[in-house]
């Protein structure tokens, strides 16, 4: 952990000095992921990102404001939207991969649908799918879409910045209750069993709070950049155990999955922009199949409505969970050619 840690912070100096956006999500990431690949026995547990995610949920949901709450009802025709959206993306993906990629049906079933990225391995091994490749699949796919988001935005000319915008509570009481806040979230969150818990449950908890007035401002910069920090490890990490080969194999089947991802997003963003006249921008950030936090952090980055967007992703994952025992019973057991060899990835 310490060794991960150290080589994510020498990426955010880098990044940071070279004025990249969103220097200490990404600068870690792509520094982890290199090591991750060379061989660096690197990993972040659970305990420590956990509480990271907890803060980033608590940052979510200090934007819930009672005029915000007003708009909700606004959200209602893009939220209906998703189911649509989750099966068309899951269905040009899983065509991608069984006809170009070659995997088998069931791999391809859990590698391309858009799903966290701890769920897809446990309901794919549940499914007898091969499991080193659904990891390394959603891993790379979570890599290219938070790297390309942030370049993208800024090649349209919109400034992101290396932290996103906040009003930072300033009296120390104000700091203590939003940390309570996300300690209770991830214990709430993890009870009724959400889907991304720390987040989610410290997200409902902040946005309770900021709604009725017992909660005010959002967490320290400081502890913001450290979360970051933490989950741009996180990801890269996800690479340590793979062979150097297997890992630049399955890059260029995930940069194939993330372009047709990338196109499916933004075809239904357009879609649903004609429709409700909702910013297509916007649109783009909540559909794309990032991971929530990180999506959710390029969108307070951006200060464009990060609730809307954090919403959007949890909704799409609690759909793909919900879906799961309907997909189980429509696929059978698994047969002894499912559940083969899984060593090749």
């Amino acid at each position: 952990m310490a060794v991960a840690l150290g080589i994510g912070i020498a990426g955010g100096l880098l990044f940071w000095w070279l004025n990249w956006p969103l220097a200490w999500l990404l600068g870690p990431m792509l520094a982890t992921t290199i090591a991750a690949m060379a061989g660096a026995k690197i990993a972040v547990p659970t305990a420590l990102r956990t509480p990271m995610l907890a803060i980033l949920g608590v940052l979510l949901g200090s934007g819930f404001t009672p005029d915000l709450l007003a708009e909700l009802t606004g959200w209602l025709p893009t939220l209906l939207s998703l189911p649509a959206y989750v099966a068309l993306v899951t269905w040009a993906s899983t065509v991608y991969l069984r006809k170009v990629a070659r995997y088998d049906s069931r791999t391809a079933l859990f590698a391309g649908t858009p799903g966290g990225f701890g769920e897809m391995v446990l309901l794919g091994d549940r499914a007898g799918a091969d499991v080193r490749r659904i990891a390394l699949i959603h891993a790379v796919r979570v890599l290219l879409i938070v790297l390309a988001v942030p370049l993208v935005v800024r090649g349209f000319g919109m400034d992101l910045p290396a932290m996103p915008a906040a009003e930072a509570a300033v009296r120390w009481f104000d700091i203590a209750a939003l940390l309570m806040a996300a300690a209770l979230g991830a214990w709430l969150g993890g009870l009724a069993r959400l889907p991304a818990p720390a987040l989610l449950g410290g997200m409902l908890v902040s946005a309770v709070g900021h709604a009725t007035g017992l909660l005010h401002g959002a967490p320290p910069l400081v502890v913001i950049g450290l979360a970051q920090l933490v989950i741009g490890c996180s990801i890269g990490c996800r690479f340590a155990g793979f062979r150097l080969h297997d890992v630049m194999a399955t890059m260029l089947v995930g940069l194939g999955l993330t372009v047709v991802m990338a196109v499916v997003s933004f075809a239904a963003a357009v879609a649903i922009h004609l429709v409700t006249e909702t910013d297509p921008l916007l649109l783009m950030l909540a559909l794309m199949p990032g991971g929530v936090a990180e999506m959710s952090v390029i969108g307070l980055a951006l200060g464009i409505d990060p609730a809307f967007v954090a919403t959007h992703h949890i909704v799409r994952i609690a759909l793909i969970v919900a879906a799961a025992p309907f997909v189980f019973r429509w696929l059978g057991p698994p047969t002894k050619q499912d559940a083969g060899p899984k060593a090749g990835v």
